[in-house]
């Protein structure tokens, strides 16, 4: 068909008068619509071709569909004037294998609670996520992989850890440090499901620590992912918190009380929080052990032989069992002027740091962290050169008593700290 013909089809296509109520002769055309949208239906006898064409005008581009049922062609008509007529052009120019495609669509996705848009983006989002490979092939490789884990966030399972260690009777100070760092830091701010968390999120949660305090807080996340595995992420599979590196741990040198500085301290401690500066300077207990003590566990004598303080293995730090603590002459003294009641706690209060820093504020010094227990495993190494009875005295293992305290004084300095006594 020449350009006259076009010109004259367009012409009868938006000038009709009237619709056609029966099939179109051939030769002739039938009119689809009214107003300013009519659909073209011809009766085409092509020998290689017979059937109907649909023909109609979208902008300057006449559009041409071919059917070889009169009805089918007649519905299709009848759907695009519809659509052009509420200015759906997209949809007008849907073909039939499109709309056979949105059925079976339909279909795939009936009783799932989606939209079929949700559905195709949600497809094509996760298609371009994994570079063009197979969607369906991904998912069951990843269900196999986490089986029926449940998902639960870092501090969710936070929660369960803390509350297990609990009920194995884990020692106070590690499930208050753990409860510090898992609970109460910028843990809150990572939401997602621990099996989602990466290696960056960790490093992100990590940034403002260095050292070994760094490398603590690696360790509880370690155990946290331990606890994890099989609850909340694969159980047999190396755990994103593993693969956290460590820092290199320089040893510095521990802060100790010269003797002069320790004299200063108990001269300037109140009565009511005496025993505890003396107990915590020459018996090397730790101030969290100290303070979960009673008098009842306090023992002098007579024979400084017999004279000790039992740590219990329930108050001491690791919870590793039972020592014995000599009350050394020193201590001896300053017990004998505070007294020793038959029970009661020690300690005035349960948190004695904020005495400490009051303390060495009233004696002109600065408040050194574990400076207490520090100097006892310093100047208790240089009188006696044994490191495996310190070891034993300071619930401590020989390699950290040696690496700390060995050679740290001189032993007229140890003299001169022995020598303290009240007054």
């Amino acid at each position: 068909m020449g350009s006259k013909g076009l010109v004259q089809d367009r012409k009868r296509l938006f000038s009709s008068p009237k619709l056609a109520r029966k099939k179109p002769v051939y030769g002739q055309h039938e009119v689809v619509g009214d107003g300013s949208v009519k659909i073209l239906i011809y009766h085409d006898k092509n020998p290689i071709r017979a059937g109907y064409r649909v023909v109609y005008w979208q902008g300057r581009l006449r559009v041409r569909k071919f059917f070889v049922e009169y009805t089918r062609a007649k519905e299709e008509a009848r759907r695009i004037a519809g659509n052009l007529r509420a200015g759906k052009v997209q949809v007008a120019n849907t073909d039939e294998s499109d709309l056979q495609d949105l059925n079976r669509a339909r279909l795939a996705i009936a009783g799932l609670g989606v939209s079929l848009e949700q559905a195709a983006r949600e497809y094509a989002e996760a298609h371009k996520l994994l570079d063009g490979k197979s969607v369906s092939g991904f998912v069951q490789t990843h269900l196999a992989r986490v089986g029926k884990l449940k998902d639960a966030t870092m501090i969710e399972a936070a929660h369960a850890l803390i509350e297990e260690k609990k009920a194995r009777g884990k020692g106070h100070t590690w499930i208050k440090s753990l409860k510090n760092f898992l609970l109460n830091s910028a843990l809150k701010k990572l939401e997602k499901p621990m099996i989602a968390v990466t290696v960056d999120d960790l490093e992100n949660l990590l940034r403002t620590w260095k050292g070994r305090t760094r490398n603590n807080k690696i360790r509880f996340l370690v155990q946290l992912f331990n606890y994890a595995k099989g609850k909340y992420i694969p159980e047999t599979e190396k755990s994103v918190a593993q693969k956290l590196p460590f820092d290199v741990e320089t040893p510095g040198e521990v802060q100790i009380w010269t003797p002069e500085e320790a004299k200063k301290l108990l001269d300037a401690a109140l009565p009511e929080e005496l025993p505890f500066f003396a107990i915590a300077l020459f018996s090397g207990i730790r101030t969290c052990e100290i303070c979960r003590m009673d008098w009842s566990q306090v023992r002098p004598h007579r024979d400084p032989d017999e004279a000790h303080i039992e740590v219990k293995a329930a108050g001491s730090k690791k919870q590793l069992g039972r020592r014995i603590v000599p009350i050394l002459p020193a201590l001896a003294a300053y017990l004998e002027k505070t007294g020793v009641p038959k029970s009661g706690r020690i300690v005035p209060n349960s948190n004695m740091q904020t005495r400490q820093e009051l303390l060495a504020q009233r004696a002109g010094l600065e408040w050194k962290h574990n400076g207490c227990r520090h100097s006892f495993g310093s100047y208790r190494m240089a009188d006696i050169k044994n490191v495996y009875q310190v070891a034993e005295e300071m619930g401590n293992s020989p390699a950290m008593v040696k690496k700390h305290y060995f050679q740290a004084v001189t032993k007229a300095e140890a003299g001169r700290f022995w020598a303290i006594r009240p007054g």
